[in-house]
């Protein structure tokens, strides 16, 4: 099969078709583990990238991020296979390596490398080799706080001066150490020593740091594959090749949930996917589910899922059924772990699966980009492949038993943090579809709005809210007027600016407390204040609350002295749904700003009379606010009380 994939995707690139191209290559990251296929696909890689500069993104592309691996082992193929393993997020991914075995030198040296590459995220993939610890230890507390403090120190700088996210491996214990048993059972032991580390460097990791469990990615490939002496001896990988793809799958998997570039949805076929037969024929009591092997590993399947939800994952069904059988066993079967509150999206008819899946991303207000499509049909995955190349497909195998451990390891199904926001996302989905029926029943927008109840909290960013801010700038799409990703480090940074604001808003309304769902970060320039970056959840784009904020931020920015508000839309793929909301809020569009940043000109020496506008150029948008202020919408009650207490 991972044969197959390579000649497709050479036959497609022959063709030029480099949507499809780059939709195969993605396949061979989540379909197989052979390295030897994975370094075919990284030298076609090569060449799509090179057909493809110059010319729109390929469908399915999401995102170009450049990567600092630094590494205390050869890396080479490390680096190959880490642009691979990212093509299964629609990452473009740019690799810089450090030298061998340089890694502490280019953090500290501020003008290495490193630093010149400009990374987006540095990933730090170093061997348990390179710490400082003995085989046994008298002090075992203080010689793992050292360590702490060292590898802490190093995130620091490497935040202070890139302001990229941190991705780490963590360290594998050996598996023949001298002191056999008592160096996990003795707390001196070298393999108790370095597990408590990982706790301790994961309890230490600050906003903007991600560690990957190596230990267990080990424990998938298994020790002879991971500790593969002919190559640490031969040529200095302290992971077997073998190992490799695996790696590279989990580092990247974190990777992209903390760009926030993860997975949304889960889509799930009915039928020999969440139980055995076929409901429709079968009826409630002949499927699968419970007894026997199959029926006991569709029911831990579905307890998984029903956690996954628990942490802000959403799921769907899309199943080729009459919709009144295919509720049954949700309704009726007592083993059923997954209940119809779980499922925010049900589409169950005889369509094509690929019309219903297009049917629950719009449902859901999502990109196709956001879904994981689960079938054991391989038409239907085939199907969806061929018609959405933006949808990540599992390849489920033959056997229900396999399916738990297959889904969970598809990329994209990875989470770095867990708000409160994350945990009540299918309720807010739920309370979503409420204000839609709401909606269809109103007389107009305006009753619909009135009706509502929307009540808005202002807040200023602290310890408590500072995760969820950092997490809005970092995944949202839709509602993101500038496109900026900020890291935590970043935010912290901005938010020590002299009479800087970055501001977080909660939601509720009459169906439901949305929780913080808008942050808006502003900073000085001169007598201006300049919105740096504005996001906000799509569940609650329409609703005024984001004119609310914005005229909060003016009559702030006017009580703090200054005399103008200014921001910038800069157009994107996906941030069609925010192009208004300058004009909406009362701001005008200053065309000589516009045009003088299109001609690399400064803004006061640019022609006054203003060219034809493109609608795909940044826009400049500003508010004199040395004149009367918009009214605040009056939808929306606004409360301030943390923002008056900080001034």
């Amino acid at each position: 099969m991972a044969g197959e994939l390579i000649a497709r995707a050479r036959g497609q690139l022959a063709e030029h078709d480099l949507a499809q191209g780059l939709a195969t290559l993605g396949r061979v990251a989540t379909e197989t583990d052979d390295l030897t296929t994975w370094l075919a696909a990284d030298r076609l890689l090569g060449q799509l990238w090179q057909r493809a500069d110059g010319h729109d993104a390929p469908p399915g592309l999401r995102r170009t991020v450049r990567l600092a691996l630094l590494s205390s082992h050869t890396s080479g193929q490390l680096a190959v296979a880490l642009r691979v393993a990212a093509l299964a997020h629609g990452i473009r991914l740019e690799v810089h390596e450090t030298p061998y075995r340089a890694y502490e030198e280019q953090v500290h040296d501020p003008t290495s490398a490193l630093y010149a590459f400009g990374p987006d995220v540095v990933a730090l993939v170093i061997d348990r080799r390179d710490l400082h610890l003995p085989p046994i230890s008298d002090d075992p507390v203080v010689d793992v706080a050292a360590e702490v403090s060292r590898w802490t120190r190093l995130w620091q700088v490497l935040q202070e001066r890139t302001g990229a996210r941190i991705v780490q491996t963590t360290f594998v214990p050996p598996t023949d150490d001298p002191y056999a048993g008592l160096a996990f059972a003795s707390p001196g032991g070298r393999v108790a020593m370095i597990r408590r580390l990982g706790l301790e460097l994961a309890a230490a990791a600050p906003d903007g740091v991600h560690l990957v469990d190596a230990e267990t990615v080990a424990a998938r490939v298994g020790e002879a594959q991971w500790h593969d002496p002919r190559y640490w001896y031969h040529s200095k990988h302290a992971v077997g090749l073998a190992a490799l793809p695996t790696l590279a799958t989990a580092i990247l998997d974190v990777t992209a949930s903390a760009l926030g570039l993860g997975r949304k949805v889960v889509v799930l076929d009915l039928d020999n996917t969440l139980w055995g037969g076929v409901v429709g024929e079968d009826g409630v009591g002949g499927i699968q589910l419970g007894s026997g092997a199959a029926g006991e590993a569709y029911v831990d399947l579905q307890a998984w899922l029903k956690e996954l939800t628990r942490r802000g994952m959403l799921l769907a069904v899309v199943s080729k059924n009459n919709p009144d059988d295919a509720r049954e066993p949700f309704e009726r079967h007592p083993d059923m772990r997954l209940t119809l509150d779980d499922i925010v999206a049900f589409e169950a008819s005889w369509d094509d699966k690929p019309l219903a899946v297009q049917r629950v991303a719009a449902h859901l207000d999502l990109g196709l980009d956001a879904l994981v499509f689960v079938d054991d049909n391989p038409v239907e995955r085939e199907a969806v492949r061929q018609a959405l190349p933006q949808v990540g497909v599992v390849e489920l195998p033959a056997a229900p038993t396999e399916y738990l451990r297959t889904i969970a390891r598809f990329p994209g199904l990875q989470a770095v943090a867990l708000t409160h926001e994350d945990t009540r996302r299918t309720a807010q989905y739920r309370a979503r579809a409420q204000a839609g029926a709401f909606a269809a029943q109103a007389g107009s927008r305006e009753d619909f709005l009135a009706g509502l109840e929307l009540a808005a909290t202002i807040e200023p960013l602290d310890e408590v809210n500072a995760q969820r801010i950092v997490q809005l700038i970092g995944k949202t799409n839709q509602f993101n007027l500038t496109g900026r990703r900020h890291s935590a480090a970043d935010v912290e940074r901005l938010a020590g600016v002299d009479r800087a604001v970055v501001w977080g808003m909660r939601v509720r309304d009459r169906f439901d407390d949305h929780g913080l769902v808008a942050a808006l970060v502003a900073v000085p320039d001169g007598d201006d204040l300049v919105v740096d970056t504005f996001v906000m959840s799509c569940r609650v784009i329409g609703r005024t609350v984001e004119q609310s904020l914005l005229v909060a931020l003016a009559e702030h920015a006017r009580d703090a002295g200054f005399a103008r508000l200014r921001g910038e839309f800069v157009p994107t793929a996906k941030n069609t749904p925010s192009r208004d909301v300058y004009r909406s809020s009362g701001f005008t569009r200053d065309e000589r700003r516009a045009d003088a940043a299109d001609a690399g000109v400064r803004p006061d020496a640019a022609d006054a009379a203003p060219r034809p506008q493109d609608p795909d150029a940044p826009q400049t948008w500003s508010l004199d606010l040395t004149r009367p202020l918009p009214q605040p919408p009056t939808y929306v009650a606004v409360a301030l009380p943390a923002l008056k207490e900080h001034r």
